[in-house]
């Protein structure tokens, strides 16, 4: 996507080393204008070194990082068009709502009236009009989150970075907020980038996802492009729940790929040659996976036997152990009360169209 028109943030080859550890390692890539943008990884991926280059708090070893078409690297945090929001909120607790808010507004030489209808505007974007006089330590944890994100607002950035903005608060809340944040963003019109390690809120908030692991960039994508189509195991491992049977090639015709694996010879689609013998990975989710009580007929189809189950109100969710596999396979099954009942210690059938699942060769 590198130098597209709409492009607000370019990254072109960045890396940065601390000592021989490189934490981010060669990355190169563009989010647009106005889009909501996710850096998504496990605890040191790199995405947190990553946008706090973009903010201005480290520098790179090597690259660089283009905003609206001007290189960044020698300029300053405070004279960058962002802004961060953090996970700690860093509410001053001496200073009232209103004066938190307009606290980044003190050197910009406005008029009082100015930063003052400034400040109302932002917290009526976050819905704490009426709560400019409020302290600190009388709100809660959804509203000094809040906060924070109407101070990083009004100073009008063009790219809003957050950095696990949501990680203190508790699952309903954080929830929540998520719809909140997401609405805001559409609200506002900036660039939001957001750094999450929780797949579920990437997915729920994204235009679009990065996912990371030591340092590189394994997958760009749309959401739901990222769940459906993994590039590689780690990221189809990562992303959501997946079920993978690991076999070899043996033969392919008309864009089916036969695998044989641990349970037998399996079906997928992929369109590029590979060759007999190849070692690869047949993923598939656990929703796409039909539970069945007799043999099915077709083509994959795996006999196992229930090991446990979970019960979660619109569905079901089982585990299946599998003769020849190590881990159990996840099957996830809707409650439409006409499903057909299961035996609790008998074997079972799992089955699935080919073109549910996917070849990963990586």
């Amino acid at each position: 996507m590198a130098g597209s028109i709409g492009e607000v943030i370019e990254i072109r080859d960045v890396a940065k080393y601390f000592g021989p550890v490189a934490a981010v390692d060669g990355v190169s890539f563009g989010i647009e204008r106005g889009e909501f943008f996710s850096l998504l990884g496990p605890s040191g991926c790199g995405k947190t070194t990553l946008l706090r280059m973009l903010a201005g708090f480290e520098h790179p070893t090597q690259g660089d990082i283009l905003i609206d078409g001007q290189p960044m690297v020698n300029v300053p945090a405070n004279k960058r068009p962002t802004n961060m929001v953090f996970q700690s909120y860093a509410i001053f607790p001496h200073l009232n709502v209103e004066e938190n808010v307009g606290y980044g507004l003190r050197n910009r030489k406005l008029a009082k009236e100015e930063a003052r209808s400034r400040v109302a505007a932002a917290l009526d974007l976050v819905k704490l009009a009426g709560y400019g006089k409020r302290a600190a330590h009388q709100l809660s944890g959804g509203q000094r989150q809040r906060v924070a994100l109407a101070r990083a607002l009004v100073c009008r950035p063009k790219v809003l970075l957050l950095d696990e903005p949501l990680g203190a608060l508790d699952k309903k809340l954080r929830e929540e907020m998520q719809l909140e944040v997401r609405q805001l963003q559409r609200n506002v019109g900036i660039t939001f980038v957001f750094v999450t390690h929780d797949q579920e809120e990437a997915l729920t908030l994204s235009d679009r996802i990065a996912v990371m692991s030591s340092g590189k960039v394994l997958q760009i994508a749309r959401a739901d492009d990222l769940y459906e189509n993994p590039n590689c195991r780690e990221v189809a491992e990562f992303i959501g729940n997946m079920n993978l049977f690991e076999g070899k090639v043996a033969a392919a015709a008309e864009g089916i790929v036969a695998v044989d694996t641990a349970t037998g010879r399996l079906r997928v689609p992929y369109a590029s040659p590979l060759d007999a013998g190849a070692t690869v990975h047949l993923a598939v989710r656990p929703e796409k996976l039909a539970l069945l009580a007799s043999p099915a007929d077709g083509v994959n189809a795996v006999k196992g036997r229930i090991i446990a189950q979970t019960y979660l109100g619109d569905r079901r969710q089982y585990l299946v152990r599998i003769e020849g596999l190590t881990k159990p396979i996840a099957v996830s099954r809707q409650i439409s009360g006409t499903e057909p009942s299961l035996p609790s210690d008998g074997d079972v059938w799992l089955t699935w169209p080919p073109q549910l699942g996917r070849l990963l060769t990586s």
